[in-house]
């Protein structure tokens, strides 16, 4: 009996494994070939910087359902902290993300570093630039990051990594939504 519940534990295992794998596997191919998240917006480079570069549209596509604070109202300028304050997981409190304008080139570029998250040392840089191509735009996120020395395996890092890059990739999506004013239309 010990035998055949050792098997189906094993199992169990692999199974989960194997789905992990070809979860973030996904993911990945979701991501531009270089990790970058690129998204197009039907609207002028003007307007999309707007909305991106504007305090008070972050709460509206920045980590859904979770709690998101700034520093100020309106246009962002360097050095202007945006808060996300997690949900809570299976009843942990998550510390919060602090992001920190780094750099603005009007109707071209934002930058942004994520400051020190508790006890975590996690650095990590995100920028997104616009370009535009005939009537719309095309965001390219960019995300580079590097973990503390006591989290540098090559899985923890790969992991982290991507769901970065996803949580990047899916905010711009919501900013595209808010933008057009309709849902964006699901691939078969």
């Amino acid at each position: 009996m010990l035998k055949w519940l050792g098997g189906c534990a094993v199992v169990a295992v692999i199974l989960l494994a194997g789905g992990a794998y070809f979860a973030m596997r996904t993911v990945r191919e979701s991501l531009s070939p270089d990790g970058s998240a690129r998204v197009a917006i039907h609207a002028p480079p003007e307007r999309v910087f707007a909305s991106l570069a504007s305090a008070d549209s972050q709460a509206t596509y920045i980590a859904a359902g979770n709690k998101v604070t700034t520093s100020r109202r309106g246009a962002l300028q360097p050095g202007d902290s945006i808060r996300v304050e997690l949900r809570a997981t299976l009843g942990m409190k998550q510390e919060p993300m602090i992001w920190i304008v780094k750099e603005i080139v009007p109707n071209q570029k934002i930058v942004f570093s994520l400051g020190a998250v508790g006890s975590r040392a996690v650095s990590a840089t995100k920028s997104d630039s616009l370009f535009a191509k005939g009537d719309s735009t095309i965001i390219i996120g960019r995300l580079a990051f590097q973990l503390p020395d006591s989290a540098k395996s090559s899985a923890t890092s790969d992991m982290m990594g991507t769901m970065f890059q996803m949580q990047s990739k899916l905010e711009l999506e919501s900013l595209k939504i808010r933008i057009e004013g309709k849902a964006a239309p699901r691939k078969p």
